[in-house]
């Protein structure tokens, strides 16, 4: 063949050599946005959401979420996907999280992992044989996985959270670039600033102290909370003291009440709601409000999410 005819075959051909196609690329642009440990000192509530970098990144089946120490050691594989995620839509997340997070919060995971995360120093990966997509080191780790640097210490009391703040590049490699120092910073979340986790479904829970179920202790001076909120499955209502409760619609109507407003001591301070009106069925989407008390003056907003 004549070498000027071939020479163009060859240019069209290195875009090809030089990307990996859509099947070998539709897992590695992950990226882990959030690490949690423990809550309220139970390192048995855990979780680790990931961020799709772009389109077409759902095809997750065989990855495994992985833990190492701080020498880079291999600890434990806490879990793989077996099968990919259904959305795959960029900016889309998705959640790794133990049995008690997500009965915690009131959530579905993604990929059900088992407690192992370690607390302090450790590692959390996201790989696989082929692909070592990335990995955040925390703590005082000597031997980053990913990257040159370790993020602060993750600890189990109260709601503390690794949340990322700047986002990997997205240049098709194996594992992303990561710098969990500049990247990541320590977040305390509270009532009033809860941090937000999502799974590749669209929905969401905020993560605070509260909602730790030891004791479900209110804060002073408040007394009502509903948690998780927003909720799909069933969300908890903790109230100050025994009284009436009940849920409205947005149009007023009342969907479900629990106890008499003429005995205010019916109840006690935890009340669990399914989501469902006092027949027991299913009430759809929206937006309720949660009132303590025969008067309205105590009442919490809530979203539920189907």
């Amino acid at each position: 063949m004549d070498a000027r005819r071939f020479a163009p075959l060859v240019l069209l051909a290195l875009p090809i050599l030089i990307h990996p196609t859509p099947a070998d690329a539709a897992f590695h642009l992950n990226e882990i946005t959030k690490v949690m440990v423990g809550l309220n000192g139970n390192n048995t509530i855990q979780a680790v959401e990931l961020k799709m970098l772009g389109a077409g990144e759902n095809l997750v089946a065989g990855i495994s979420v992985k833990v190492y120490d701080a020498a880079g050691t291999q600890v434990d594989s806490l879990g793989s996907f077996s099968a990919s995620v259904p959305a795959g839509i960029a900016g889309r997340f998705i959640l790794c999280a133990t049995e008690n997070f997500s009965a915690t919060f009131g959530i579905t995971p993604d990929l059900l992992i088992k407690p192992g995360l370690l607390v302090g120093t450790g590692q959390v990966s996201f790989e696989k044989p082929t692909c070592f997509v990335n990995a955040i080191a925390y703590g005082s780790v000597t031997t980053p996985k990913n990257g040159t640097t370790s993020a602060p210490a993750l600890p189990t009391d109260g709601a503390t959270i690794l949340v990322r703040t700047i986002d990997d590049g997205t240049i098709p490699s194996c594992p992303l670039g990561e710098d969990a120092a500049a990247r990541l910073q320590l977040v305390t979340a509270t009532s009033v600033t809860p941090v937000t986790f999502s799974n590749n479904a669209g929905a969401s829970v905020q993560v605070f102290p509260t909602a730790a179920g030891v004791g479900d202790v209110l804060p002073p001076g408040v007394s009502l909370v509903v948690y998780p909120n927003p909720f799909n499955q069933g969300a908890k209502i903790l109230t100050s003291g025994y009284g009436y409760l009940a849920v409205y619609d947005i149009r007023g109507r009342m969907v479900r009440s629990w106890g008499s407003p003429l005995d205010r001591a019916t109840r006690g301070v935890t009340t669990f709601w399914d989501g469902t009106d006092s027949k027991g069925r299913r009430l759809a989407s929206g937006i309720y409000f949660v009132q303590y008390g025969v008067s309205p003056a105590i009442r919490s907003r809530v979203v539920l999410l189907r």
